[in-house]
C-alpha cells in the first residue's frame, strides 16, 4: 500500500475508534422507492417516514440509535424528540442514541421521521451520498424486530417544502456579489403540508412501504460513529419589533395579530434587538393565494450595498439576503418554519394578498445552538469592557452549533483559522471541550494528499496551507488547556504529514517559496493572497515562513510530550533553521523591520507580530518593533506603508504584545470594538467596515484576551495542570472575573488604588496551585482562598 493511502487508513482508524462506540448493526438504510436510483441522488427532496406500534405497556427504556442523509428530525407521537445528525462526513458520518421510552404510551405509537436532502443546493458544509433514514434498535434490543427501519416502515414524499440554489437567490440588486455557502432559501406551500403525519390521527393516502437506499450487495457509503455532542439547544424568543410598515398599519404586530386586507401589498420590517440563531414560525389564516417572502438580514443596508454605519439604524436602507418564501393555502392557523434555522438581526417580511385577506397570527423564534454553559464572568469599572466580553461569547455562541462556524449567516463553515480562536474562548467561559475535540479530529480527516483542508466538513475541496500551520497551534492550545491530550496523540500523523508538506517548498535561501494553494494571511490588499491573483515572484515567503517556524516549534512540543522524541529535535531543528534563514533574508536595516518578502518591497504588521511572537526578533528589541508598527496613540491602527491586520490578526497582536512584556498596553487595541459599540453592533463583524458579515467568531478573542491578558490567568503546565495568575490592569481600578478552569472556576477580585497598590483575591478549585505576578514579584496559589496585598513597588 503507498505511504499516502495507509497514512489516510491508518487516520480513519484513528478517528472511527475514537468515538468508542457500538456502530449501528440490523437495521437497513431506508428511501422512497421513486428515488433510489442513481439518477436521484443528487436532486432535492423531503420525505416523511413513520412507523406505528402497539405496546400493552411501556417499557422501562427503550435505546434506539438514528440517523440520516442529510437531515431528520424525529418525532414520538408527535412530538419532537431529536434533530440530528450532526454534521461529518461519509468516514465519520454521526448517528444519535438516545433513549425514548419516556415518549411513549400504552396503545398505538408513532415513530416518525422528517428527513431532508437539498441535493445541488445544500450547503457547502453538507456532505451527502444520498438521501436515506435509518433507525436500529442497538444488539437486538427489545422491540427491534417492530422498530429497526426496513419494508414495514410507511415514507411519502413531502411535497410542501423545494429549495432552490442559494447564491442566485440572493442576488436582489444589480453589483451586489457576496459569497454565501450556508444552507438554501425554502418554499413552504400550505396546500401540500400534511398536519398530523407523525401522529395516530393521519388520514393520508399515499403512504408507501419504504424501499432499500442500497442496492443488493452494496456497502453502505456511510461509515457510522456516534455522536458524542449534546442535542442543540432549543429556547423559545418573542418575534421582536416592529420597526417599519408601508401598505397595512400594524403596530401591535408581531405581539398581536395583524390583518392585511385582500389586494394589498405589504412589507413589515422586525428588529430583534441582536443577532440569533433560531427557527421563525409564522402563523396564518386565510389569505389563499397569498405570498409571503421573508429576508433575513444581519443590518440593513445603504444606497453604496455596504450595511449602514449604525447596525441600530432599523427605520433606514434595506434589508437584503436569504429569503424564504411562505405560501398560504386559505387555512386556520397554518404553521410555516423553515426546515433549518436562519441567522438574522431584522427580519423584513413582503407580503401580497389576493382575493382573500391574511391573518398574520404570530411570529416567534425557537432559538438555537450548541448548548453552552456560561462558567466565566467578567466586570470591570470600565463599562465598555464588560460589554466588549459579553458580546464575543455572544458571538461564539451565534457562531457554534454542530461544528464551530465562521459565521452563522453566510458560510456555517468550519475554517481552521476561525475555529482555533472560537475553540479558545469556549474553554475560557464555557470550560466544555467536546466541540472542539470534534474540530481537531474534523480537519484532521479532511487530509489531501498530505495536507489538511481549510475547512470541514464540506462538499467543495478548498486548501489554505497557512490554515495547516495554525492548526498545530490549535493542536498546541488544547495540549495546554484541556487535561486529556487523547485527542491530539490520536491526530499526530496528520500534522507530521502538514508539516513534511511545507518542508517540500523550503528553498535554497532556508524561506518557504511560493505554495500551491491559498496563501490566505489577513483581509488585506497584498496577503489575502488569492491564488488566481498572486504573483509566485512576490509572495510573502518572511510570514508564511514565520508561520511554518512556529507551528514547528509547537509541535516539538507536542512530539516530546506525546509522540516522538527524534521527531521532537528533528522540528526544533528545522524551525532554528528557518529563523535563522527569516533573520537572514528578512530584516531590513534600512526600516529596522522584517518585510513581508526577501525583496523588501512590503513591511507590515503581520510579519513584526510573528518575528515577536515566536522569537525572531531578540528579545530586547520586542517592545521597539510593536511600537514602530502601531500607530502612536491609535492602536491597533498602523503608521503609513504598514499594513495593518484586521480584526483576526489582532489576536495574534494581543499575543505577541504579552510576550513582550506589555500585557498593560493591551487595552489600547481594543478601541476599534469601543467605536463597534457605539455603532450598536450585537455580534461582531468578519473586519472593518465595509464587511461581509456582521457575525464572524474570530474577532471574538477580545472575550478570551481579557481574561487571559487582563485577568491574566493561563496554564503554567500543560492540561492546565498548575495556573500563572499575571494580571495587566492597565487604567483598570477593579476588576472581577471569573474562568472555567477544568478543574473548577478560578475567580480572581483586584483591586488597585491611586498609588498602584494591589489587593487581589483569588479562589481557586481544588487540586490547582500556581503562582501570581506582578509588576516582577512573585506569590504562591493554593486552593482555596488565596489573598494578596501587593504595594506599588513589587515587595
Amino acid at each position: 500500500m503507498p505511504a499516502r493511502l495507509a497514512r489516510r487508513s491508518m487516520m480513519a482508524a484513528l478517528l472511527a475508534t475514537s468515538a468508542a462506540a457500538p456502530a449501528m448493526a440490523d437495521a437497513e438504510w431506508i428511501s422512497h422507492p421513486a428515488i433510489t436510483g442513481p439518477e436521484q441522488r443528487s436532486e432535492a427532496v423531503s420525505l416523511q417516514f413513520r412507523r406505528e406500534i402497539d405496546l400493552a405497556e411501556v417499557p422501562a427504556s427503550l435505546t434506539i440509535d438514528v440517523s440520516a442523509d442529510n437531515r431528520y428530525v424525529l418525532y414520538v407521537n408527535g412530538e419532537r424528540v431529536d434533530a440530528g445528525p450532526s454534521r461529518g462526513d461519509l468516514a465519520h458520518w454521526r448517528f444519535r442514541r438516545m433513549d425514548i421510552a419516556r415518549f411513549l404510551k400504552p396503545g398505538r405509537n408513532v415513530i416518525a421521521a422528517q428527513v431532508w436532502n437539498d441535493g445541488k443546493a445544500a450547503g457547502v458544509a453538507q456532505i451527502s451520498a444520498r438521501t436515506g433514514f435509518r433507525l436500529d434498535v442497538p444488539e437486538g434490543g427489545k422491540l427491534a424486530d417492530e422498530l429497526d427501519s426496513g419494508p414495514s416502515w410507511q415514507v411519502r414524499i413531502d411535497g410542501s417544502r423545494t429549495v432552490t440554489p442559494a447564491q442566485p437567490g440572493l442576488m436582489k440588486v444589480v453589483g451586489w456579489d457576496k459569497y454565501y455557502a450556508a444552507p438554501p432559501p425554502e418554499t413552504r406551500d400550505a396546500a401540500l403540508m400534511a398536519p398530523g403525519w407523525n401522529t395516530a390521527s393521519e388520514q393520508l393516502a399515499d403512504w408507501k412501504s419504504a424501499a432499500p437506499a442500497l442496492a443488493p450487495g452494496e456497502t453502505a457509503p456511510w461509515h457510522l460513529v456516534q455522536d458524542r455532542l449534546p442535542q442543540a439547544r432549543l429556547t423559545p424568543l418573542d418575534g421582536g419589533k416592529l420597526v417599519r410598515a408601508t401598505g397595512v398599519f400594524g403596530r401591535h404586530f408581531p405581539d398581536k395579530p395583524l390583518t392585511i386586507p385582500a389586494h394589498t401589498d405589504a412589507t413589515l420590517r422586525l428588529d430583534m434587538g441582536a443577532m440569533r440563531a433560531a427557527y421563525p414560525r409564522l402563523v396564518t389564516s386565510g389569505g389563499k393565494g397569498a405570498t409571503i417572502d421573508v429576508t433575513y438580514g444581519e443590518a440593513p443596508y445603504g444606497k453604496d450595498l455596504h450595511y449602514l454605519p449604525d447596525r441600530g439604524d432599523a427605520q433606514d436602507g434595506w434589508i437584503l439576503g436569504l429569503t424564504d418564501h411562505f405560501r398560504p393555502g386559505g387555512g386556520q392557523k397554518e404553521a410555516f418554519s423553515p426546515f433549518w434555522w436562519r441567522a438574522w438581526r431584522y427580519a423584513e417580511l413582503t407580503i401580497h394578498t389576493e382575493d382573500q385577506p391574511l391573518k398574520l397570527e404570530s411570529f416567534t423564534r425557537t432559538g438555537t445552538g450548541y448548548p453552552f454553559d456560561t462558567r466565566a464572568a467578567f466586570k470591570s469599572d470600565d463599562p465598555d469592557l464588560n460589554r466588549i466580553w459579553q458580546i464575543g461569547w455572544n458571538t461564539v455562541q451565534l457562531d457554534a452549533h454542530e461544528t464551530y462556524m465562521d459565521t452563522a449567516y453566510w458560510e456555517q463553515l468550519q475554517y481552521v483559522g476561525d475555529t482555533r480562536i472560537q475553540a479558545l474562548v469556549s474553554y475560557a467561559v464555557s470550560g466544555d471541550a467536546r466541540l472542539a475535540e470534534q474540530a481537531v479530529e474534523a480537519f484532521a480527516a479532511s487530509e489531501k494528499d498530505g495536507l489538511i483542508q481549510s475547512r470541514w466538513p464540506a462538499n467543495v475541496y478548498q486548501s489554505i496551507p497557512p490554515f495547516a500551520l495554525l492548526w498545530v497551534g490549535m493542536l498546541h492550545d488544547y495540549w495546554m488547556y484541556r487535561p486529556d491530550p487523547a485527542p491530539v496523540r490520536g491526530v499526530l500523523p496528520v500534522m507530521r504529514s502538514s508539516l513534511d508538506w511545507y518542508q517540500r517548498y523550503v528553498q535554497p535561501d532556508g524561506l518557504v517559496g511560493t505554495t500551491s494553494g491559498w496563501e490566505f494571511i489577513d483581509w488585506r490588499d497584498g496577503i489575502s493572497n488569492y491564488p488566481e491573483t498572486k504573483d509566485p515572484r512576490d509572495t510573502e515567503r518572511c510570514i508564511i515562513s514565520m508561520m511554518y517556524l512556529g507551528a514547528l516549534r509547537q509541535a516539538g512540543d507536542l512530539e516530546s510530550a506525546l509522540g516522538d522524541p527524534a521527531r521532537a529535535q528533528d522540528d526544533r531543528t528545522r524551525a532554528a533553521h528557518m529563523t535563522q534563514a527569516v533573520r537572514s533574508q528578512c530584516w531590513s536595516s534600512e526600516k529596522g523591520l522584517f518585510a513581508d518578502q526577501p525583496a523588501k518591497t512590503s513591511f507590515s504588521q503581520h510579519a513584526n507580530i510573528l518575528a515577536v511572537l515566536y522569537d525572531v526578533a531578540p528579545p530586547e528589541s520586542r517592545k521597539a518593533l510593536l511600537e514602530k508598527v502601531l500607530l502612536p496613540g491609535q492602536w491597533p491602527q498602523a503608521p503609513e506603508g504598514i499594513t495593518p491586520a484586521t480584526f483576526y490578526f489582532d489576536f495574534y497582536l494581543a499575543r505577541a504584545l504579552n510576550h513582550a512584556g506589555m500585557g498593560d498596553d493591551y487595552l489600547h487595541i481594543l478601541a476599534p470594538w469601543r467605536q463597534m459599540l457605539q455603532q450598536h453592533f450585537t455580534t461582531w463583524p468578519e473586519q472593518p467596515d465595509p464587511t461581509r458579515s456582521d457575525s464572524h467568531g474570530w474577532s471574538a478573542h477580545p472575550t478570551f484576551d481579557l481574561l487571559t491578558i487582563v485577568a491574566g490567568i493561563e496554564p503554567a503546565a500543560p492540561g492546565f495542570a498548575k495556573v500563572r495568575i499575571a494580571p495587566h490592569l492597565g487604567p483598570l481600578r477593579t476588576l472581577d472575573a471569573t474562568y472555567a478552569h477544568p478543574r473548577g472556576p478560578i475567580h480572581v477580585r483586584y483591586g488597585k488604588d491611586a498609588g498602584g497598590s494591589l489587593s487581589a483575591d483569588i479562589a481557586m478549585p481544588a487540586g490547582l496551585s500556581g503562582d501570581f505576578e506582578w509588576h516582577g514579584n512573585t506569590r504562591p496559589l493554593s486552593p482555596g482562598e488565596n489573598h494578596l496585598q501587593i504595594p506599588a513597588s513589587g515587595g
